[in-house]
């Protein structure tokens, strides 16, 4: 039994589960719009490549800050102290891995990426550099899951539509704005138990969160309406989704709700960085198992 939990602290650690995550939920993308996958193993290696190197790079760049509250280091924190050197490495091969899978992409993907690596820099490094008093990205009132959310739909919808050169003429900008908002809505969803989980060190930090200002089970409530959102949005989508496709993406999102709904600040790590985290595995193998099994 200890192997089989070493290895899931290993890939949720490591951020490989957060990366993998996002790769499930870029190739939904392509299930669900029935988008040409000519080019998907390179779209999704380098979505997971630069998924891994983001987050790993975000969280060794503020190891200094979070040491200051040393009686506050947590199991995950300790994990990555442990394996500061190997996991740096492993950031700046998959850094270099991303950028080498850019030269087979559509180049307009460009137009997105450069503003996604912006957004990823300044989260953690100040606006202004060099200026102390200056405010990072995740530093602002209540933006932080939102800015998360736009990085994550960017990623996941934007980038399989333009890398295909999706052919809807008029109809595109209109299909991808209500692709973009479904996925951001789930994403503010399963972000929100993040929130809860941090309240503790975002206090420390004074940083302001929503569950911080309403509660958690405002958050909670919240959580819903977001995954509420997300179903009608994805109902309400130009292109008409294929039913067995819907249902298993409804059932997804049902099972996301219950599982949000036990969300407190007392939770162990496992539970926001493998279960909340995991229901986007969930929401695809709902969605993959209907499309295939109830054509």
């Amino acid at each position: 039994m200890k192997p089989i939990i070493s290895f899931i602290k290993l890939l949720i650690y490591s951020n490989s589960f957060v990366s993998i995550c996002v790769v499930a939920f870029t190739h939904l993308t392509y299930i669900i719009y029935n988008l040409p996958q000519d080019n998907l193993p390179i779209v999704l290696l380098m979505v997971f490549s630069f998924t891994f190197f983001t987050y790993n790079g975000q969280r060794l760049f503020r190891l200094r800050t979070k040491l200051q509250y040393l009686e506050n280091i947590g199991e995950r924190l300790q994990w990555v102290i442990k394996h500061q050197i190997s996991l740096t490495i492993l950031t700046v091969v998959f850094g270099l891995i991303g950028l080498i899978c850019t030269y087979f992409i559509n180049w307009y993907c460009f137009i997105i990426l450069i503003p996604i690596g912006g957004l990823s820099v300044f989260y953690v490094i100040p606006i202004i550099p060099f200026y102390k008093k200056s405010l990072t990205l995740r530093d602002l009132p209540y933006l932080k899951i939102f800015i998360i959310a736009l990085v994550w739909s960017l990623i996941i919808v934007w980038i399989p539509f333009v890398d295909t050169r999706f052919p809807l003429g008029e109809l595109t900008i209109k299909i991808l704005l209500i692709a973009l908002l479904q996925i951001f809505c789930f994403v503010i969803a399963i972000t929100l138990p993040f929130d809860v989980r941090d309240m503790k060190f975002d206090k420390l930090d004074q940083l302001k969160t929503i569950p911080r200002l309403a509660g958690i089970k405002a958050s909670i409530i919240l959580s819903v309406i977001f995954l509420l959102g997300s179903i009608f949005l994805l109902y309400s989508s130009p292109i008409p989704v294929n039913n067995s496709k819907f249902y298993g993406f409804v059932i997804g999102h049902i099972i996301t709700m219950l599982i949000i709904a036990f969300t407190n600040e007392n939770r162990k790590e496992l539970f926001f960085a493998g279960l909340v985290e995991g229901t986007v595995l969930i929401l695809y193998t709902c969605v993959f198992i209907a499309d295939y099994f109830f054509l």
